[in-house]
């Protein structure tokens, strides 16, 4: 084995390492050891895989590029060991970042091709080698926001939703032609015009790269924008439904009232005159009437009303909700918040529970105080499919009717500083809300 190719060979090899970096950037939220031991064990395993296919390259007559793709093999098991992402996600990262190598040793081939003359591109020299470091480097720098920034960004946007079987396509049939038009010779490319015409050709790669993911990313921010603000006229929306069944039970209560008094006139006019039996009868007949009233669910007057009308509409649905509200008649927040929260999660739950069977149709209500500084609000029903989750935590589909409102939800949560955490196992689906009393 030549010391001079191993040297060079090693060297070209030492291009596994950005190609590494560059896989791992973009998931830098998915990191499954600190920052610094990833990057001890990926340094040192890659740095052993560099080795060992240096010596096969010095060892073996075939075109080193070759050689280096198949270390690009054990690379991206490394790679797939150091990130908690989905595999679609790692991959295309990974070939992603292989792409990038493979440009930087071509263009590293064909500023280096004076170097070798009529020499053979089999074993790498060792200034080419350098040259090849030293472009990847270089595509690192320019590529830097967008691998940092854009690229996860794309990756975790959900209006976007990138189709990754597509992209883990290109990327790797773009590395692959990189690999595959390397040249043989040195000679090759100085004939005539061809090197500085693919140099040239291939300095529109990078912007070419770049005006691509960042018309993505654009293109992500502006759906993810507008997405918000559907999201937040949904949580003005819920907000007004609050509204009016607050206001329908503060209309009631006024009813109400005016009714008990023209009751009591009545009954006051019957008293005065002595006419007990008439009284009696009026009496009864306005007592038949109180039954008619629902029993109280909560002490809170606007929560009992929220109640109520969930209880009256799970009624007419066939729906049985098991109440157990133990909150104060003088709620320690904001009493419209607190009903966003309630009614959104109470309401998701009957429509999630509606299209079930008979015996299916179950919701259970918990609501209390855990402690003079916590509220605690859980709403658990049965469910029947796959309910999927996206990276926030909430149900991605809202065929199973927990998607609306939760996001409105979510807000009133933050702004308590709490917790909203949503479970589906075993055919049950839990809601569970933990807000904070300033």
């Amino acid at each position: 084995m030549n010391a001079g190719n191993f040297a060079g060979n090693l060297l070209i090899m030492m291009v596994l390492l950005p190609t590494l970096l560059y896989a791992v950037m973009p998931l830098k939220d998915y990191l499954k050891y600190s920052v610094r031991k990833t990057f001890t064990i990926g340094i040192s395993v890659t740095m052993v895989i560099a080795v060992l296919f240096a010596v096969l390259s010095s060892i073996f007559p075939i075109h080193f590029k070759w050689i280096f793709a198949a270390a690009l093999i054990p690379t991206f098991l490394v790679n797939m060991r150091l990130t908690t992402a989905e595999a679609p996600k790692k991959t295309y990262c990974y070939l992603n970042s292989t792409m990038i190598a493979g440009n930087s040793i071509l263009y590293g081939m064909l500023l280096a091709a004076p170097l070798e003359g009529d020499d053979s591109f089999t074993n790498m020299g060792a200034l080419p080698a350098m040259i090849c470091i030293g472009v990847a480097i270089a595509l690192g720098l320019i590529y830097y926001k967008t691998l940092k920034e854009k690229l996860p960004f794309l990756l975790t946007s959900e209006p976007l939703n990138l189709d990754y079987r597509l992209a883990i396509a290109i990327t790797a049939s773009i590395t692959l032609l990189f690999f595959w038009v390397m040249p043989y010779y040195a000679s090759v490319v100085m004939t005539g015009r061809i090197r500085i015409t693919i140099l040239a050709f291939l300095l529109l790669g990078p912007g070419a790269f770049l005006l691509v993911y960042h018309t993505m990313w654009r293109v992500a921010v502006n759906l993810t924008e507008n997405a918000e603000l559907r999201e937040a006229n949904e949580l003005m929306d819920m907000e007004q439904k609050r509204y009016e069944e607050l206001r329908a039970y503060m209309d009631e209560t006024r009813n109400l009232r005016h009714d008990f008094r023209q009751h009591l006139l009545v009954m006051d006019e019957y008293a005065r005159k002595g006419e007990a039996e008439k009284l009696s009868d009026y009496i009864g007949q306005f007592t038949e009437s109180l039954k008619e009233y629902r029993p109280q669910i909560a002490a809170n007057p606007a929560l009992d009303a929220v109640a109520a009308h969930y209880e009256s509409l799970a009624e007419s649905k066939g729906i049985h909700i098991k109440w157990l509200i133990e909150m104060p008649a003088e709620l320690p927040i904001k009493e419209s918040d607190y009903i966003t929260v309630f009614g959104n999660l109470v309401e998701n739950a009957i429509n999630a529970v509606e299209g079930l069977g008979e015996g299916q149709r179950n919701i259970q209500v918990n609501a209390r105080m855990l402690s003079d500084a916590m509220i605690g609000l859980t709403v658990k029903n049965p469910y029947e499919g796959v309910i999927k989750f996206n990276r926030k935590g909430l149900p991605k589909s809202k065929r199973a009717g927990h998607g609306i409102g939760l996001q409105s939800v979510k807000v009133v949560v933050d702004r308590y500083g709490g917790t909203l955490d949503i479970y589906a196992k075993d055919g049950m689906f839990t809601a569970g809300a933990l807000l904070y009393v300033g």
